[in-house]
């Protein structure tokens, strides 16, 4: 039987191995630069590669999970592979943080790539606070480098529908940036 992407999910539902390869044939790529991301800086190829196998094992796994009107097969892989990867990312930034009896100095080097990492950590905390489609579209634009042509084909959007949520999505992230740089919460209030 020919797999198609019309009977891929049946036959993946059915455990045809032919299926899993089918979606791994198209989609890995996607995954794999998703997954590249956001383990920048933390994780190494062998980490990537392993993080991209486990997400496969997952769809494999979950394949009756999926429900075709939260979105496409690739939303799916992609969002199963975001909470992969930030899962990992964060056991990674945890098993690096310094020790507490030995602080280093602000200028050393070390610290500061710390902090970057504190910092992308906040972005993606931040990105989960969008709401879901203006997410959607921001994750495939800036952390799966898709274009717009292509993010509008994947969601069935119109490509002014994907303007204006990417606009919408970095003006929420600005004023979130610029809430948490003030030392306020989401809500106004000043933290201690």
């Amino acid at each position: 039987m020919e797999i198609t992407s019309e009977n891929v999910l049946r036959l993946l539902r059915d455990r045809v191995p032919d299926a899993l390869g089918f979606i791994i044939d198209q989609h890995e790529p996607a995954v794999s630069a998703l997954v590249a991301r956001i383990l920048a800086g933390v994780g190494t190829s062998e980490d990537i590669e392993e993080c991209v196998s486990d997400v496969f094992v997952a769809a494999w796994q979950g394949v009756a999970d999926y429900d075709p009107t939260r979105g496409t097969v690739r939303t799916w892989l992609l969002m199963l592979a975001k909470y992969r990867a930030l899962d990992m990312r964060r056991r990674f930034v945890r098993a690096r943080q310094p020790e507490p009896e030995a602080p280093r100095p602000a200028s050393d080097p070390v610290v500061e790539q710390l902090l970057s990492r504190e910092q992308q950590h906040a972005l993606v905390e931040s990105i989960e606070r969008l709401e879901p489609g203006v997410r959607a579209v921001v994750i495939r634009r800036y952390l799966a480098g898709m274009t717009i042509a292509d993010i509008a084909r994947d969601l069935g959007l119109a490509r002014s529908t994907v303007d204006n949520r990417l606009s919408r999505g970095r003006h929420q992230l600005r004023d979130y940036w610029d809430t948490k740089e003030e030392g306020r919460d989401s809500l106004g209030n000043t933290r201690h």
